[in-house]
């Protein structure tokens, strides 16, 4: 097998900085994670408290993320609400229907490198705090 160690490692940091912009807005800027999740994902407005909890736990898993600790939860979690996000945004992901939104297509690769890192995971041992 080849050395897969800096892909992953890349990888993994990429994934990061994705995601790094939907956290700070929690703690930026609430209304407007309001509005993404009500026009968006169908869930009524949300306190910003709230928002700021939820920006608190995803803050704690992403550094997890990051720094590969607990790889198999951290990775498998983050997968996994990227995954339930991009689905429930299917409409928007269909070519040639109303609704469809071609920023929004970025999120399929970016879930599929989730996946591929979470099945790589041992392998993934460049600065990390896991095994």
């Amino acid at each position: 097998m080849p050395n897969l160690k800096l892909p992953l490692f890349l990888t993994r940091l990429s994934i990061a900085y994705f995601m790094l912009p939907w956290i700070l807005m929690r703690f930026t800027n609430p209304d407007a994670v309001s509005g993404i999740a009500k026009s968006h994902y169908f869930i009524p407005s949300l306190p910003s408290m709230l928002i700021t909890v939820t920006g608190v736990l995803y803050a704690a898993l992403w550094l997890a993320f990051l720094v590969g600790f607990k790889k198999k939860i951290s990775y498998g979690l983050i997968f996994l609400l990227h995954a339930i996000g991009t689905l429930l945004t299917l409409p928007k992901l269909i070519i040639n229907v109303g609704n469809f939104q071609i920023l929004f297509l970025a999120a399929i690769p970016a879930a599929m490198a989730m996946l591929l890192l979470w099945k790589l995971r041992d392998h993934d041992t460049m600065l990390t705090l896991g095994k």
